[in-house]
């Protein structure tokens, strides 16, 4: 018998087309984009410092909160924030639904101080004190470090003859303010250490006036800060210094990296890693903070008390 191949080889890709319209075929009842989601919430005003925000939004959706004035995120369909001084907030709920991601954002009225929230036992009243706080790098070894996780400087960490070689970085003073706006000064004394990257890139100490371009915004300054009581890896709580330039310790961290040519963001989160009152009766207070750069990598800063 003669084949006719021309007839079957149309056929085999007649066959081959049907198997993968039909390995394609899309299954599931509602596998259709709905429409975007109208996003609204409500407030409850909790008194003393307190708000609880409820997610209406009439669809299904995933909530994520912003405090726009601190940064502070929160995530949950009812979240409750301490946001610690009378007055409006201003409050952006984003969600995420089946037919998209949207946000609104409305004023939030707290009215009430909250008359704890200066206590040495909270984050912020060890942070900021009732009035206002100033802090330094500890003079000691181990200031600062960095190393494959928190409060860990397998990789480096500064040595007793730091003090002196980097006198000009052990003295910065980081001021807090108790007050609703969060006021966090840097003051670096008119000098700071090159490190390699900054000004002149020298290993020596250098007056401030050689921070030029970008760098010039690591100068001292006046920015803002937060702080989230009961969070991060120790769940002591998380700071966040606000505005560009604002940081702590070595200017070049920040989360997720390190950058020496200047600030990339503005904000940085440090994780509150300990609190110490009064150590060994010395009369000052140690303070230490972390911030992720990547992956398993953390600079740790010991600060002190002044």
């Amino acid at each position: 018998m003669k084949l006719n191949y021309r007839k079957l080889h149309y056929l085999v890709w007649v066959l081959m087309g049907t198997m993968v319209l039909n390995a394609c075929k899309i299954e599931g009842d509602n596998l259709h984009l709905e429409k975007i989601a109208q996003p609204d919430f409500e407030a409850v005003d909790l008194t003393k410092g307190k708000v609880r925000l409820v997610n209406t939004t009439s669809t299904p959706s995933i909530a994520q909160w912003t405090v726009v004035s601190t940064g502070q995120k929160f995530t949950g369909d009812t979240v409750e924030l301490n946001l610690i001084f009378a007055g409006q907030y201003d409050i952006q709920l984003n969600v995420v639904s089946q037919g998209g991601m949207a946000n609104i954002t409305k004023p939030v009225t707290v009215s009430e101080n909250d008359p704890e929230a200066c206590a040495d036992t909270r984050a912020l009243g060890f942070i900021a004190g009732c009035d206002a706080r100033t802090w330094k790098l500890n003079p000691e070894a181990g200031a600062f470090k960095v190393g494959p996780g928190p409060d860990n400087g397998d990789w480096w960490s500064s040595g007793a003859g730091d003090i002196q070689v980097r006198s000009c970085e052990f003295n910065d003073e980081y001021s807090f303010s108790f007050n609703a706006e969060g006021t966090f000064n840097y003051d670096n004394k008119g000098d700071f250490f090159a490190d390699g990257y900054l000004g002149n890139k020298t290993q020596g100490c250098e007056p401030a006036t050689n921070l030029t371009g970008d760098q010039k915004l690591w100068d001292s300054g006046e920015f803002s800060f937060s702080v989230t009581e009961g969070t991060g890896v120790k769940n002591l709580g998380q700071l966040r210094v606000v505005g560009k330039g604002a940081q702590i310790g070595v200017k070049k961290a920040h989360n997720g990296g390190e950058t020496a040519e200047g600030p990339v963001g503005e904000s940085i989160l440090y994780d509150i890693l300990e609190m110490k009152k009064n150590v060994d009766g010395k009369g000052y207070d140690i303070l230490k903070i972390g911030v992720n750069i990547a992956g398993e990598g953390w600079w740790t800063f010991t600060l002190r008390s002044f």
